[in-house]
């Protein structure tokens, strides 16, 4: 039997609220261990203001790795100062838009 589906309660924690705690978002591969920093203002920036447990549904997350798609964590927090300094924190360096034409064929 599926599970049912709860709509989320108005006033969800949103990323903008996590960036006003200066939080960070940690995604973690549960296959390899491997675990990426990501600053939630550019989550933010990339994703829109969306809730933070919809972050791993907007992008196709892929380790980097060992290349699994659906062994990924997605956790927010503020880590110590010991785990920031051997983190490794992703940056947004560009984003790239793709237009792209879709063709109809048409009888005159």
């Amino acid at each position: 039997m599926p599970e049912p589906y709860w709509p989320k309660k108005k006033g969800s924690y949103r990323l903008s609220d996590a960036a006003k705690n200066n939080q960070y978002a940690k995604l973690r591969c549960r296959y390899c261990k491997a675990e990426r920093y990501f600053l939630v203002t550019e989550l933010r920036t990339a994703f829109g203001d969306i809730e933070w447990d919809d972050v791993v549904h907007q992008n196709n997350w892929r380790c980097t790795g060992c290349g699994q798609t659906n062994m990924i964590e997605f956790d927010l927090g503020s880590p110590s100062a010991a785990e920031v300094q051997r983190a490794v924190i992703r940056r947004i360096d560009r984003i790239v838009y793709v237009r792209r034409v879709i063709w109809k064929d048409q009888k005159p």
